[in-house]
Parts: C-alpha cells; sequence; structure tokens
C-alpha cells in the first residue's frame, strides 16, 4: 500500500469523521472507497495500459 497525504476544509474533516463514527468505518476505509469509486467510474485503468502501449512505441 502507499501512503497519501492531502488537506480538508476543517467542515468536511468534521462530516467525514462523524460518518465514520456512524457508519463503524475507518477514514481510510471510507476514503479508499471513494478513490476506487471514481477511478472505476473514470475508467482509469485504461490510463495505464495506453501509457505501456505508448512507451513501447518510443522504443
Amino acid at each position: 500500500m502507499k501512503r497519501v497525504t492531502f488537506e480538508l476544509s476543517e467542515e468536511l474533516h468534521l462530516r467525514l469523521k462523524l460518518l465514520c463514527y456512524t457508519e463503524g468505518l475507518s477514514q481510510g476505509e471510507i476514503l479508499r472507497e471513494c478513490v476506487k469509486k471514481y477511478t472505476d467510474e473514470h475508467e482509469a485503468h485504461l490510463i495505464e495500459i495506453i501509457d505501456k502501449r505508448k512507451k513501447r512505441e518510443d522504443n
């Protein structure tokens, strides 16, 4: 796993903490799910395939 550090507004941080408490989940669990959902919806897995293809063409 890789560690990611970023900033949230105080309001968003409070909302996240309250959600974690009410859902019984950690902040990491919720944030990982959010990133997974976002990258799946935007088909981020295709970017890696395209990037690898471009590197092969350059050689």
